[in-house]
Order: structure tokens, then sequence, then C-alpha cells
């Protein structure tokens, strides 16, 4: 899973405690994934499509390669 800025703002809005409560019940258990070799602009697009400001970036294996959030693209000029 991820767990994102907008993970915090919704268990912050919530009655949950989160101060005692785990990140694994607040995180966004099935998070989109790209690839490393896709695109910016199917990140981007990705991104839109569902109203979401950050991807998990997967191998061919879905090991971790990394986490590509949209300010990553802001800072390429992408967007």
């Amino acid at each position: 899973g991820i767990f994102t800025d907008g993970d915090l703002r919704r268990a912050l809005d919530s009655s949950i405690d989160v101060k005692a409560c785990h990140v694994k019940d607040v995180m966004t258990k099935n998070g989109k994934t790209i690839k490393p070799d896709s695109l910016a602009a199917s990140a981007l697009a990705l991104m839109e499509s569902h109203s979401i400001n950050a991807l998990v970036v997967v191998d061919d294996n879905n090991k971790l390669a990394g986490i590509l959030n949209m300010h990553d693209l802001l800072r390429a000029k992408v967007v």
C-alpha cells in the first residue's frame, strides 16, 4: 500500500484517533502503479483520471522501484 497526504487528511477528518492508529488502518491498500519506463505524460494522465497525487513505481516483478508524486512532475515541467 501507500500512505499519502490525502490518506492523512481523510484520517484527520474522520473519527479515527491518528495518534493511536496504525498506518495499515488508514493507508490506501491497492494504490495505482506504473512501470519505470512509462512516459511521464502517462503518469500524469493516470493521476488525473483517478484524482490522485502519487503513484507507486514497480518493476516487472511488481517490486517497489520508487514513488512518483505530482510535485516530481511539476519540477520536471511535465505539468
